[in-house]
């Protein structure tokens, strides 16, 4: 599957885990513990604290030779 596949596909909205797609277009799928998401938050706030004013992105995609993973925090 293409990327915009993966987030238009209405079956694959509000999952509890993370979703990646590999270099065959499959999808992988992640879950999310309780534990990933505290560390993510404290990350997010880390760079907050660092950044002058610029953005921090939580679970952002990136697109790659190999397929899109998805990154905790960009």
């Amino acid at each position: 599957m293409e990327w915009r596949e993966v987030v238009e596909h209405p079956s694959l909205q509000d999952l509890p885990f993370k979703i990646e797609t590999n270099e065959w277009g499959e999808i992988v799928m992640t879950p999310a513990t309780a534990t990933h998401g505290l560390y993510q938050g404290r990350i997010i706030n880390w760079f907050n604290r660092l950044g002058q004013g610029d953005k921090v992105f939580p679970q952002c995609p990136i697109e790659t030779s190999e397929g899109t993973t998805v990154a905790d925090v960009a």
